[in-house]
């Protein structure tokens, strides 16, 4: 993420709009400045109207998703679903569970190969965002917590028995992802392209595994 400058105590805007695509990465190639420069733009916007106030109830689903929605939370517990599942011939558990740690691992690799390459600065480690004192890790997209949270629940609504348990499942994906925006640790297109990974990574994992 390029840098949000300020001037007397206003934002001027983008450092080097569009000159890469974060920190340590290559510069971007000419034809893709622009729409860079853009989404730049909206997720700074997005992020500080997120971030001004955001309430008691968005600070409790911001911490729950911190650490509900991590990997080595999920993966286990996919994991002891679809043995219990299988030991216990529900075979509704077993295919919840096998999906769910076949997308989570694929999307967790998936997402730290992404983060590496494209190398994008998190809000805290962008100016005037930036903590004092904190290390940049330029790993900020995809969100890796919005692509947990999204590949857990495409693996549940793999058996799920209604749209309406569907929207459930997934309505509670955006509600835990988005607290990355809330807790200034991912711009809004980060949950946006962590949800995506997850969601296509588990679908392509429903579809391989046999049933």
């Amino acid at each position: 993420m390029s840098d949000i400058i300020e001037r007397n105590g206003e934002q001027s805007g983008i450092e080097n709009p569009g000159g890469g695509i974060g920190y340590g990465g290559q510069p971007a190639p000419a034809m893709l400045q622009p729409a860079l420069t853009a989404v730049d733009a909206l997720d700074a916007q997005v992020h500080d109207i997120v971030t001004c106030d955001p309430g008691p109830v968005s600070h409790a689903l911001a911490t729950a998703g911190h650490y509900a929605i991590k990997r080595h939370v999920l993966i286990p517990g996919f994991a002891i679903a679809g043995i219990v599942g299988l030991l216990t011939g529900q075979p509704d558990l077993r295919r919840a569970g096998s999906v769910g740690v076949a997308g989570l691992v694929a999307t967790a690799t998936a997402s730290r190969s992404i983060k590496r390459y494209v190398k994008r600065r998190r809000p805290d480690e962008c100016e005037p965002r930036r903590k004092p004192g904190w290390r940049i890790s330029a790993r900020s997209l995809p969100s890796g917590h919005a692509a947990s949270a999204f590949a857990a629940a495409t693996a549940l609504a793999t058996v799920s028995r209604s749209p309406a348990q569907s929207m459930l499942i997934y309505g509670t994906a955006v509600a835990l992802a988005s607290g990355r925006v809330v807790r200034h640790r991912h711009w809004a297109s980060d949950v946006l392209a962590g949800a995506l990974l997850g969601t296509a990574v588990t679908l392509l994992a429903r579809r391989l595994l046999p049933r």
